[in-house]
């Protein structure tokens, strides 16, 4: 392929490296795997009944899980997850001021409820 039909893109690492594996599987480049998601994410959105101004209107707020339809709400809550598993920088803040505050409540590493004291440290609860 000449250079003119490239294109460089950023792409998170932990992408990149699950790209790879598939890309591995399916004796494919990484590029190449890349392209394929991207191809079957913009031949999803495009489904006919599917509506992804609706998905993002559900993100929003805009409109109730209840106005999708079974495909736009799949789509919806897989969107849901990556935004709970991968929150913005801005939003992972947010939470970790929370969390040391006084009377903040979370759990440690050993998966327990915990309470954060006045004096920083964590009270089991529960």
């Amino acid at each position: 392929m000449p250079a003119a039909n490239r294109a460089s893109i950023k792409l998170s690492s932990d992408f990149v490296e699950e790209a790879r594996r598939e890309a591995e599987v399916l004796h494919r480049s990484v590029g190449a795997q890349v392209e394929h998601w991207a191809r079957l994410g913009r031949a999803f959105e495009n489904t006919p009944g599917f509506d992804i101004r609706k998905v993002r209107g559900v993100l929003e707020g805009r409109l109730k899980i209840e106005d999708l339809t079974a495909a736009e709400q799949d789509k919806f809550f897989a969107e849901l997850d990556d935004r709970f598993d991968k929150p913005n920088p801005r939003v992972e803040a947010y939470f970790a001021e929370l969390g040391a505050r006084e009377g903040a409540v979370g759990t440690d590493e050993s998966g327990h409820m915990v309470r954060r004291m006045a004096d920083g440290s964590l009270q089991r609860i529960g």
